[in-house]
């Protein structure tokens, strides 16, 4: 006699649209916090005084060049500036590691 056999794991329904707006979110929270980054990174350096005005200049052009693909990025992929998607800012984590520094 043959065992029974062992019943089948039930399949997660997974819509493919919700997949692909989920990750775009993910991308786009993602790009949002490199391109804080380099904001804040930009700002030291300006604050240094270590730049040339043409770099500065330079710098910001490369920057809202960022910032307008990464807005044409959001509009093509239907995620909103402020989504609660990964809502995280660099203050966030400034925050958390001035707590935990002595």
């Amino acid at each position: 006699m043959t065992e029974p056999a062992e019943p089948r794991p039930q399949r997660i329904s997974i819509d493919a649209e919700d997949v692909g707006q989920g990750l775009g979110r993910l991308v786009v929270a993602i790009l949002d916090l490199v391109r804080q980054l380099l904001e804040r990174q930009a700002l030291r350096r300006v604050d240094a005084g270590s730049l040339t005005p043409d770099e500065i200049e330079r710098l910001g052009q490369a920057l809202l060049g960022l910032e307008h693909r990464l807005s044409g990025l959001r509009d093509s992929l239907g995620v909103s500036d402020h989504g609660p998607a990964l809502a995280l800012e660099i203050a966030d984590l400034d925050a958390t590691t001035e707590r935990r520094t002595p």
